[in-house]
């Protein structure tokens, strides 16, 4: 009877660590996720911000020509 007792805590002990190395791995997996998600909506902020500062800009001056390049732009003024 001992020796069942001995072997099934064995048994639980090896399972216990095997599911807290997957649990650790999860949580190392949903820490990379969170980050890459943080990262792409700053990506997205950035660019709706930068996006706006260009219509802004684009709303105070009248249009602008998207296709010529800047120096064109200014020699034909």
């Amino acid at each position: 009877m001992k020796a069942l007792i001995e072997k099934q805590i064995l048994e639980w002990k090896e399972e216990l660590a095997k599911q807290v190395k997957t649990k650790d791995q999860a949580e190392k997996v949903l820490a990379d996720a969170n980050r890459t998600i943080l990262m792409i909506e700053g990506g997205i902020q950035a660019q709706v911000n930068l996006l706006q500062k260009i219509e802004s800009e684009s709303q105070q001056s009248g249009t602008v020509d998207l296709t010529k390049s800047p120096k064109q732009a200014r020699s034909s003024s």
